[in-house]
């Protein structure tokens, strides 16, 4: 078999079955299967899956066992030469699969491939990144932003100037939709588990980068991104989550030593700084209530409430 396409789950039934839609007739030319694995959804994704896509194999995980764990879940299920792991909020537009696939065929030298992201809107979502860094880290989540210390660190690690016309190899790709060799995979024993969510593909780019492989951009093969549905449903908890995701990938490839120095410094940063917001947030609740102006006093009373939750738990 020519391709495994790989689905985690959580909540986001609409989204799944739409993307399952799309990948309804992806890649005809090709032997390929459809692995989904479901997190404990309560929201009767796993019925409606086995009811409108009976030929998809659905593994229903009595718990959330996390991104990571559920994706090597599937590898061990798939038979596919290759591996697409997809998010279930995408859309794959047509030939976006045999491209990949042609690609990966005729060039032995690349591990992983990904094409090019789009917004529900059309506009291009930016999916490419350097690994991150200490200082970059600094900028986006502490207090520092507001005095655009090491904002020019961010902007390397986020590439703010990268052309997405253009095919090029990168550091990493948004896991949204990864092409990746099985042989790869299970030469690197799959995703790290620790990563419960966040920065599991970026820990599997840098392993696959570190032991020579290329990961390459590929504008020519499009997919539709509406991202963060499952995250979105918990909002602190998504910003803790990442926040830890982001430490474990700088333990594990950075030192534990210095991640700890780092840690010290990057924590009272970002306490200082959601502070600063909470306050920021409830003077524009108080006028904008004043004002009688309720859709930004809504906003900024969700803002306070989930700032308070996140100084709660962090």
């Amino acid at each position: 078999m020519k391709l495994s396409v790989i689905i985690v789950s959580w909540n986001v039934r609409n989204d799944i079955l739409n993307c399952l839609c799309s990948l309804d007739g992806a890649l005809s030319s090709r032997s390929f299967e459809t692995i989904v694995i479901d997190n404990a959804s309560s929201d009767g994704s796993v019925w409606e899956i086995r009811k409108e896509f009976p030929k998809v194999k659905c593994i229903d995980n009595g718990r959330n066992y996390g991104f990571a764990k559920a994706n090597n879940q599937g590898v061990k299920s798939a038979k596919g030469e290759y591996l697409l792991f997809l998010n279930p909020d995408t859309i794959v537009h047509s030939g976006t699969l045999e491209y990949l696939i042609d690609f990966m065929d005729n060039n032995k030298d690349v591990g992983m491939c990904g094409p090019k992201l789009l917004n529900d809107d059309g506009s291009i979502q930016r999916s490419v990144r350097r690994f991150p860094s200490y200082r970059g880290a600094l900028y986006r989540f502490t207090f520092l932003r507001y005095f655009k210390i090491f904002k020019n660190s961010y902007q390397s690690w986020l590439m703010r100037d990268f052309d997405y016309k253009s095919q090029r190899d990168v550091d990493q790709l948004m896991g949204a939709a990864l092409l990746v060799r099985r042989s790869i995979i299970e030469k690197q024993g799959g995703f790290d588990e620790r990563y419960f969510m966040y920065y599991e593909e970026v820990d599997l780019c840098y392993r696959i980068k570190q032991n020579g492989w290329r990961i390459v951009y590929l504008p020519q093969a499009c997919i539709t991104h509406l991202g963060g549905r499952s995250s979105q449903q918990v909002p602190a908890a998504k910003r803790i989550m990442m926040l830890k995701s982001m430490l474990k990938f700088f333990r594990k490839h950075r030192g534990i030593g210095i991640t700890f120095l780092f840690n010290c410094v990057f924590k009272l940063g970002i306490i200082l700084r959601e502070i600063i917001d909470l306050i920021v947030n409830v003077n524009i609740y108080f006028f904008s209530a004043i004002t009688l102006n309720k859709k930004r006093s809504d906003k900024s009373m969700f803002k306070v409430k989930n700032s308070i939750e996140f100084l709660c738990k962090y």
